[in-house]
This record gives structure tokens, sequence and C-alpha cells, in this order.
């Protein structure tokens, strides 16, 4: 038994690969704990007898205790002589108080493979979710990319009913490319990471916007009617001068063009995302040849509100 860089007392440590358990005891007495610890003398276990001298980035596996329910954090608990601390957790590993060294040891070993199991399944499920949220994003803007506006455009379109109706709407940034031409690329990401975080806040908390490419960005809106979506997206994109003018060398304006699905909800009068998107480019599209800087609605798919 010796004593630790840190204070802790370090019983058997063994080797640093990652099959050692580490270990935190927790007794009511001084010579239990030590009696624990004796047991566990050897590899593959790392034993401490104070909590708060462990490594501050490496918890223990198991704790042994012979302590009421304690605060566990992410780790295994034995408890030890049941009979006199009453009913133990549901995730403790009851034990009698005359537990022999061998039945302490097999204990603590499969509970610490099974802890490093979960914090290894734990491990790869954030992984993969961030490889699908960096997949799933701009990364310039930090905004949705066009693959994820891909996958909400048809899973909002599912699901259209008669209570709400979707609002497509695509911005395109007015003569952007004089703005790379005069004050160089670093200028143009600027501006574009710009927009898409005024873009952002202007929307309400359900609403979607994604960056589609270049200087083109699209919104996915629930509205009730096409006043609501007029209003929705002439105010997001009326905010886009006043939020760039502070945020870069360059005003830059917008023109915008959105449709709406039908009225109806029925599966035969829905319109495909594609139709959609095109009749939303072309209200944009038109919003360009009439001067910039305005809002255009399609008439493709808006109902007649006289």
């Amino acid at each position: 038994m010796s004593q630790g860089a840190r204070g802790g007392i370090i019983v058997g440590m063994g080797d640093s690969s990652s099959s050692v358990v580490r270990i935190l005891i927790v007794a009511n007495q001084p010579e239990a704990a030590r009696r624990w610890a004796a047991m566990l003398q050897g590899p593959p276990f790392e034993v401490w007898l104070r909590g708060q001298e462990m490594p501050q980035d490496q918890g223990p596996e198991v704790i042994v205790t012979d302590l009421a329910p304690l605060d566990r954090r992410d780790a295994a608990v034995v408890r030890l002589g049941v009979e006199a601390t009453g009913k133990p957790d549901l995730a403790d590993v009851p034990l009698p108080a005359d537990v022999t060294a061998r039945e302490l040891r097999l204990v603590c070993r499969l509970l610490g493979e099974m802890i490093r199991l979960r914090r290894a399944d734990r491990s790869r499920a954030e992984l993969q979710r961030r490889l699908l949220e960096e997949a799933l994003t701009d990364p310039l803007s930090g905004l949705p990319n066009r693959r994820a506006w891909d996958r909400a455009l048809t899973g909002r379109l599912a699901d259209v009913n008669t209570s709400h109706r979707l609002c497509l709407a695509i911005f395109d940034l007015d003569h952007f490319k004089s703005v790379n031409d005069a004050h160089g690329h670093a200028t143009g990401d600027e501006l574009l990471r710009a927009a898409g975080q005024a873009i952002r806040r202007s929307l309400r908390h359900n609403d979607l916007v994604a960056r589609l490419g270049g200087d083109e960005f699209g919104l996915l809106l629930w509205v009730p009617d096409e006043a609501v979506a007029a209003a929705v997206v002439e105010r997001v994109r009326g905010a886009l001068p006043d939020r760039l003018s502070r945020n870069a060398t360059h005003v830059v304006t917008a023109s915008a063009g959105y449709c709406l699905s039908p009225e109806a909800a029925s599966a035969a009068a829905l319109p495909s995302a594609s139709s959609l998107v095109a009749a939303a480019d072309t209200a944009m599209r038109a919003a360009k040849q009439q001067g910039r800087n305005r809002t255009v609605a399609s008439g493709q798919w808006l109902v007649d509100s006289g």
C-alpha cells in the first residue's frame, strides 16, 4: 500500500491500461475501509479512500460503501452490510458484511466493466450525434445546410393539415458578387454569417432557416394564411439591411420570393417539395427583375383571399 501523488491511498495500481478499475471506498469506520482496500489489493484495481483527492478527470467506476444512499454520479455501487443500512437502491449490488475477498473482487471487476461499456456507449452516441450535426450544418454560417433543409421540407409537407399551411421562402442577397469583388471573400463570408444570424434572430421558435448555397437562404414557416406569411417574410427580409450595416463594411439588401401550400390538406392537393421550391425561386427571381430589395409572392399555390 502506497501514498498516491494526490494524497489518495492506492492499492495495487497495476498497469495504466484501460483494464484498470477505479474504486472509491466510502465507509463508516476507517478500519472497514482499510479491510476492503486490502481485499482489493493488486491488479486490476486502483483504490481511493478519499474522493476529493481523486484526479478530477477520472471518477470512480465503482463505489464500495456501507453508508445509506449517496451521490453515485457515474459509478456502480457495491453496498456492504445491507442488513444494517436497510433496503439498498435498486441500482446497487448488495453484499453481506462478511463478503470474501474473492466475491468482492469479482463483483467490482464486473461492475467496472459494465460502467466502462456504458460510458463507451455514451461516447459513441455523442460522436454519432456530432457527426450527424456536422453533416446537417453549413460550416460557414452555422445554419442548417441544404441536406437538412431537404429533410425538413419533406417532413413538414407530411405534417400539413387544415390548421396551418407551409410557407416556403427563398432569400437571395442583392449584388453579393460586387461585395466579393470590391472587398474580398473574407468580407463576403462575414456578410453571409451576419445575414444568416440576422434571419435566424428574426424568426419564430418553430421556423427554420437554412443556407442553401452561395448567398441564398431558405425559410420554412408554419402560417395560418397568406397574410401572415407575407408579414413574416417581409419582416425577416426588412431586418437584413440594419443588421448587416452594423456588422460589416457593406450594406446588403435581399430579394425574397415565397409560396404557400394549398389551403386544402388532402394528399391530392399537396404540391411536391420540388414544385414548392421552384415556385418560390421563380418569385424570388421576379423580385430581382422588379428592382431587387423586395418580396414577391408566387401565385402558383396561393389561395385567393378575395
